[in-house]
C-alpha cells in the first residue's frame, strides 16, 4: 500500500511537469497532488527573489488565502532558509498557527528545496498533523516530489541561465498583475464559455469577494451573488453582450445597476488565439473590463438637465421680474392706501382723545356731584349736629347731647356707605382682593339691584386665579361697559354674562335680547361711523391687552358681544407671585 501511493504521487506529479509550461505551474500541480495524498495538510510553495534574501508564496495547496504572493525574508523561516542552503536534504521542524477561534495549533513543517542548475529558487513546505504514523511516507513523497519538479526544470533547459530567465518572467508577470491590481475598475478574463478564468483585485475594492471565489463563476454572479431574478437588468444586459460579442468580436454597454447603486461600463474584448492555432473561434480569451462610471454619469445627467432647464430659468426669471414690477406697483398703491388709513386713523385719534377728555371730565363732574350732593351736605349736618351738641354741653343738658351725638352717629355712618359705594363705583376692592372673576359677579349683582326689571344670568366657570391680574381690569371694565350700554339703549328684557377658559383663550361673553343694531367687523355700522354702546373703546380696550372683540348683531335680534384674550397655562399664577413677592 505504502509503494503504491508513492507510485501513483509520482506518476500524477510527472503528467503535470509534462503538462506545464513554467516550474511554477508544476509546482502548483504537485503541491495539489499531495494534499490529496495526506488530507488534512497544506503545501505552499515559495519562489526566491534572484539576489535578495526575500522569498515569496506563490502557489499551494489548501493554504489561506493571506499568504498568497506573500513576501518575507528567510530570517523568518529559518528552516526554509537550511532547506535553501542544503537542497539535497530535508529540513523538519514544527509549526505553530492560531486558528478562526484562536486556538493554538502545533502542525509538523517538513521544508525541501527544489534542486536548479542554478541554485535553488524554489522550495516546498509541507504541514501535517504531528499526531499520524504516516510520517515516513509524508518524507518519502516530498523527497520523490521535489526530485521530480528538479528533473523537469532541467529538462525544459539544460543551460544555467534558466533561472535568471523564469525569474525575469515571473517579475513580469507579476509587475502586470500588480498594475491589473491596482486599476480602479475590475479587469479580468472569461473562457468560451464565459466563466471568470482570471480577475483583478479591484473586485475586493468594490467589497465583492475574494478573487479566488470568482474563479469559475460567470459575470451576472460575481457582481450580484446569489441573485435569482429572472428580470435582472445586468444579467439580460450581460446575456445580450455576449451575444453580441459572438458576431461582432467585441461588446461595450452601460447599466445603471440598483443593487450595486453605481453605473457600470461594461467592455468585452477579444484575446487573440496563440500563434499557429487553428482552431475556431480565433480567439482563446475574453478580456472584460467594468467601471464604475456613476460620478460621470450624474455629471452628465446634471449638465443635461441644466441646459434644459437654462432657457426655463430665463422665462422664470423674465416672469418673476414682471411680477416684482407688479409687486411693486401694488406695494405703492397699498403705502398710498397706508397713507390714507393714518390720515384717517389720526383724525379717529385726535376724536379719542377728545371723547376720553370729555369723559374724564364728566368723570369728574359726577364725582365731584356726587360729593357735593352726598358726602358736602353729610359733612355739613355732622358739622351743625356737633355744634349744637357743644351748645347743649355747655347747657349741662346730657340727654340731649347724649340724642344729638347719636344722631351725629347714624349720620357719620351714612357717610361712611356713601363713600364705600362712591368707591366701588370707581374701582370695586374685590377686584383687587380677590380677582376679575369674583369682581364680575359683585358687579352682576349689584347691577340688577339697580335695573330689577331686567333678568341677569351670571354663567362665570372662571377661577380668580386663573385671569393673569394684568387683564383683570379690562375684563371688569368690559363688562361694566357693556351692562351700562345694555340698560341705557337696549330696552333688553333679559341679559347674560358667561366667562370660560378653554384651549388656553379667555372668553367674556354679554347677549342681551334688545332692539339691536346693524353693525360691521370693524364695529362700526353701516353707514361707516362707530357703532353705538361704545364699541369703539371695548375694541380699542382688548386690542390695547393683546385681546379681540367680536360683535354680533342685528336690529330686533339683540346684541351679543364676545371679547377673548390668549391665555398661557401658568400665568396667571406667575403674575400673581411676582405681585405678591
Amino acid at each position: 500500500m505504502f509503494v503504491r501511493s508513492v507510485i501513483e504521487l509520482i506518476a500524477s506529479v510527472t503528467r503535470g511537469c509534462h503538462e506545464s509550461v513554467t516550474l511554477r505551474d508544476a509546482s502548483r500541480i504537485a503541491a495539489q497532488k499531495l494534499v490529496a495524498l495526506f488530507p488534512g495538510s497544506s503545501v505552499i510553495v515559495f519562489e526566491r527573489e534572484p539576489g535578495k534574501n526575500t522569498i515569496r508564496a506563490v502557489v499551494g495547496a489548501n493554504m489561506p488565502s493571506s499568504w498568497h504572493m506573500r513576501a518575507v525574508t528567510l530570517a523568518e523561516f529559518p528552516m526554509l532558509e537550511r532547506a535553501l542552503r542544503r537542497p539535497q536534504a530535508l529540513t523538519r521542524g514544527t509549526a505553530v498557527s492560531r486558528e478562526r477561534w484562536g486556538a493554538l495549533v502545533t502542525q509538523q513543517a517538513i521544508c525541501a528545496a527544489i534542486p536548479d542548475p542554478g541554485g535553488p529558487q524554489y522550495a516546498l513546505m509541507f504541514l501535517g498533523p504531528t499526531d499520524t504514523t504516516d510520517g515516513e511516507l509524508r518524507e518519502t513523497a516530498l523527497e520523490a516530489v521535489r526530485h521530480l519538479l528538479s528533473a523537469s526544470a532541467i529538462l525544459a533547459n539544460g543551460d544555467a541561465t534558466r533561472p535568471r530567465t523564469l525569474a525575469a518572467i515571473h517579475h513580469a508577470k507579476l509587475e502586470w498583475e500588480q498594475m491589473a491590481d491596482a486599476l480602479p475598475e475590475v479587469v479580468g478574463l472569461l473562457d468560451r464559455r464565459g466563466r471568470v478564468v482570471r480577475v483583478g483585485r479591484g473586485l475586493e475594492r468594490w467589497g465583492l469577494g475574494n478573487v479566488t471565489v470568482a474563479i469559475g463563476r460567470d459575470l451576472h454572479s460575481i457582481f450580484h451573488p446569489g441573485c435569482g431574478a429572472g428580470d435582472c437588468l445586468l444579467r439580460g444586459a450581460i446575456a445580450k453582450a455576449w451575444q453580441d460579442f459572438a458576431t461582432a468580436s467585441s461588446a461595450k454597454f452601460e447599466c445603471a445597476d440598483p443593487t450595486l447603486g453605481m453605473d457600470l461600463a461594461v467592455d468585452l474584448q477579444p484575446v487573440p488565439q496563440l500563434a499557429g492555432s487553428t482552431s475556431a473561434p480565433p480567439w482563446h480569451r475574453v478580456a472584460f473590463t467594468v467601471a464604475n462610471v456613476t460620478s460621470l454619469r450624474c455629471a452628465e445627467r446634471e449638465l443635461t438637465a441644466l441646459n434644459q432647464t437654462l432657457e426655463q430659468r430665463v422665462e422664470e426669471r423674465t416672469t418673476q421680474i414682471n411680477d416684482s414690477n407688479h409687486a411693486l406697483k401694488q406695494e405703492v398703491a397699498r403705502r398710498r392706501e397706508v397713507e390714507r388709513s393714518l390720515r384717517k386713523s389720526k383724525v379717529e385719534l385726535q376724536g379719542l382723545s377728545e371723547r376720553l377728555m370729555s369723559a374724564q371730565e364728566e368723570e369728574r363732574k359726577r364725582i365731584a356731584q356726587d360729593l357735593h350732593d352726598t358726602i358736602g351736605q353729610s359733612l355739613s349736618a355732622v358739622k351743625y349736629s356737633l355744634e349744637r351738641a357743644q351748645e347743649l354741653g355747655r347747657r349741662n343738658e346730657t340727654a340731649s347731647v347724649d340724642e344729638t351725638l347719636s344722631a351725629v352717629i347714624r349720620r357719620v355712618q351714612r357717610v361712611l356707605d356713601e363713600v364705600r359705594g362712591i368707591s366701588m363705583n370707581l374701582r370695586p376692592a374685590l377686584l383687587d382682593d380677590l380677582g376679575a372673576a369674583s369682581a364680575v359677579r359683585w358687579l352682576c349683582r349689584e347691577w340688577h339691584d339697580v335695573y330689577r326689571d331686567i333678568a341677569v344670568e351670571a354663567d362665570i366657570e372662571v377661577a380668580d386665579t386663573e385671569i393673569p391680574p394684568m387683564l383683570g381690569t379690562s375684563v371688569f371694565r368690559s363688562v361694566q361697559e357693556l351692562l351700562n350700554n345694555v340698560a341705557r339703549h337696549s330696552a333688553a328684557q333679559s341679559v347674560s354674562v358667561r366667562m370660560r377658559l378653554e384651549s388656553g383663550t379667555l372668553s367674556v361673553s354679554v347677549a342681551d335680547d334688545g332692539t339691536g343694531f346693524q353693525v360691521g367687523n370693524d364695529g362700526r355700522t353701516r353707514a361707516g361711523e362707530p357703532g353705538p354702546q361704545g364699541l369703539r373703546g371695548l375694541l380699542e380696550r382688548a386690542g390695547q391687552t393683546g385681546g379681540r372683540c367680536h360683535v354680533e348683531s342685528s336690529p330686533g335680534r339683540g346684541t351679543t358681544v364676545r371679547l377673548e384674550w390668549p391665555v398661557a397655562p401658568g400665568l396667571a399664577a406667575r403674575e400673581a407671585n411676582v405681585i405678591l413677592n
